[in-house]
């Protein structure tokens, strides 16, 4: 077995370029290690599946090696000079070939990076405590790295199979992420996370935005407290949904005593005029159902509507209902939608009530600063901030998240609704998907 020296000086004798081309992809692998002297499976994939073919192919970089196969083949000759036979093996197979074959068509690429890495059983999946950023910080693409070799180490043990079940998998990188620091008194999970709000608060290109969240940052750093805050009028829908659930009419519609025992809970249905019980008559209360459904806490099975895993877990668990309708509320996704939700819930939490005119114009700076555009490629301007901030407010008020004093002509967060915007501008911060998603894509 070779030390790196005379490794190289094996493939110079051959080739000049291709020990070049070994050496440089040998020093970056080193310098992301996932382990300080151990060459690791991540590390080597990392390289070949990621680095490599994303590197050709960046701006930059576009024929930064005239021939990936040639260059990845060079690497595999330093690894197994090196005395690591089944990395190089790995460089050489049909699965690399097949990537690099594919480095320019993203698509296609991208989808069989995704199968690689799920096959070779090494690829830190999500968390309920967060999701993997595709281009984390230094301390994101740290700890991506040593749950990489945790898992791993699982697999040579014969502790976690290659296809080991998804709980086993998580459950490892929980505790990597819960566990002390090298230094000081905090969790991986916490650095992690201060990397994040640093992103989350100083990252986007409204000053306006930034003003917000830099005051909203302790807030968001600490896991809400509800403080026994509660939301009836959902919790009753999903009590009424348990076991063979709630019957629905011949129209598809919520019993008729079910709507009416909504219309009772829900202040918003106080300031409609309604006749009858009719779900069709009770904008809120249809609502209520949709929000529901689209939370995952219901579905439709039949002509009833029952309860889902989820929903059975959540329904006599106030805390954690509160926790997960506020992850759910938002998009998680750098997307114009995402920007009026945190403006929206930013803007309540900085003041007991305001004037829903003063909540869209701080929507409607902001989407301008940053350049948000609508459909038509138009500014978004104030009048379609001001539409969807008030679509977005009714699917609080819907869920007795904010009150309104009308008179006054102000609106306020609950209780409730200010464990819910803090769980969902926590959300923002540390999920880029949704946390029951495990996939790549």
């Amino acid at each position: 077995m070779h030390d790196l020296d005379s490794a190289l000086e094996v493939i110079r004798a051959r080739d000049d370029t291709a020990a070049k081309h070994a050496h440089a992809l040998w020093h970056v692998m080193r310098a992301t290690a996932a382990h300080p002297t151990k060459v690791t499976r991540y590390d080597v994939q990392q390289m070949v599946w990621g680095t490599l073919p994303q590197a050709h192919r960046s701006p930059g970089g576009h024929g930064a090696f005239e021939d990936l196969h040639q260059t990845c083949a060079s690497f595999a000759e330093l690894l197994e000079l090196l005395g690591h036979a089944n990395y190089a093996q790995l460089c050489r197979g049909e699965t690399t070939h097949a990537i690099l074959d594919a480095a320019e068509d993203e698509e296609r690429y991208r989808r069989l990076v995704a199968a690689a890495w799920r096959a070779s059983g090494v690829w830190p999946p999500d968390t309920p405590l967060m999701t993997w950023s595709e281009q984390g910080g230094p301390i994101e693409t740290a700890l991506h790295a040593a749950a990489g070799r945790l898992l791993e180490e699982a697999v040579e043990a014969g502790t976690l199979p290659v296809d080991g079940s998804e709980a086993m998998r998580v459950g490892l990188v929980m505790r990597l992420l819960t566990s002390p620091e090298n230094e000081g008194e905090e969790t991986w999970f916490v650095r992690l996370l201060d990397e994040r709000l640093d992103e989350w608060t100083l990252g986007h290109g409204s000053q306006t935005r930034r003003e917000l969240m830099v005051r909203l940052r302790p807030e968001v750093r600490r896991a809400p407290d509800s403080d026994g805050a509660q939301l009836p009028a959902l919790t009753y829908l999903l009590a009424q949904c348990r076991g063979q659930g709630a019957r629905l009419t011949s129209s598809d519609y919520l019993p008729t005593t079910l709507v009416g025992e909504l219309i009772d809970l829900m202040p918003t249905c106080a300031e409609i005029t309604a006749a009858g019980r009719s779900e069709s008559q009770w904008p809120p209360v249809k609502l209520l159902r949709e929000l529901s459904t689209d939370f995952g806490l219901t579905t439709r099975d039949g002509s009833r509507l029952r309860l889902t895993e989820p929903g059975t877990a959540l329904v006599d668990d106030s805390d954690s209902l509160l926790m997960t309708v506020g992850e759910r509320m938002v998009s998680l996704e750098r997307s114009a939608l995402g920007t009026v939700q945190e403006v929206v819930f930013a803007a309540l939490l900085l003041e007991d009530r305001m004037a829903p005119s003063r909540v869209f114009e701080k929507v409607a700076y902001v989407l301008a600063e940053e350049g948000w555009s609508g459909d038509t490629g138009a500014d978004f301007g104030p009048t379609r901030a001001a539409e969807v901030g008030a679509w977005f407010l009714r699917r609080l008020r819907v869920l007795d998240a904010v009150d309104a004093d009308w008179t006054a002509r102000r609106v306020g967060l609950t209780p409730a609704g200010r464990a819910i915007a803090r769980w969902s501008l926590r959300a923002r911060v540390l999920f880029r998907r949704p946390p029951e998603d495990l996939t790549l894509t």
